[in-house]
């Protein structure tokens, strides 16, 4: 990498502007609405009625998918999952937090994005919650230690996904916040996007 680009990146991190992976090819998100996949849509503030996440993939590099598989972890035990589905004769070898998913008839992706798959969820607390996002397992890869896509046209090409904002240990959604998650990028983090 030239010496220009990193100090034109060591600028920008000085200036505040945020670098997401979301920008990346393939990355996995949870969002609390179906149709609008942006930082606002990540924070959803509960007030004790169940209500849907949905797991969408953006910019999968691929015209269709064939499943994923993605691990869950959510940081407040009383987050219940009350139920998880999906498209397309959507099937799960997995479970409701360890989802290891086939769709009977490929997936479209349009306009860049899939909603792979809704959990519906309840939480009667009112406290910041976090939602993460890592390998299944067990993974399909087991040198990627995040979320994969398996390609519509050939179904055996597994894609390394990133998470939706680029956080770190695949933070991607929360409950109760004061705003979408953000997260500082550090130097080494930048590095790695170059590699």
């Amino acid at each position: 990498m030239s010496r220009l680009m990193l100090a034109a990146l060591v600028v920008l991190l000085i200036l505040g502007v945020p670098l997401e992976s979301s920008q990346a090819v393939s990355v996995l998100g949870l969002f609390f609405s179906g149709t609008e996949f942006s930082d606002v849509t990540t924070n959803l503030d509960t007030v004790g009625a169940p209500f849907n996440s949905y797991i969408v993939t953006l910019n999968p590099g691929v015209t269709s998918i064939a499943g994923y598989e993605v691990g869950i972890t959510i940081s407040d035990p009383t987050v219940f999952v009350l139920k998880v589905f999906g498209p397309n004769d959507w099937s799960n070898d997995g479970d409701q937090l360890n989802q290891l998913v086939d769709f009977g008839t490929p997936l479209p992706v349009i306009d860049n994005a899939a909603v792979l798959g809704t959990m519906s969820l309840l939480y009667i607390g009112q406290q910041y919650v976090e939602f993460h996002f890592g390998p299944a397992s067990p993974p399909g890869l087991p040198d990627h230690q995040g979320p994969l896509l398996s390609d519509g046209d050939n179904p055996d090409n597994l894609i390394p996904c990133g998470t939706y904002g680029g956080h770190e240990q695949g933070l991607v959604a929360t409950l109760n916040s004061y705003g979408p998650p953000v997260e500082a990028t550090t130097l080494s983090q930048l590095k790695s996007m170059f590699r």
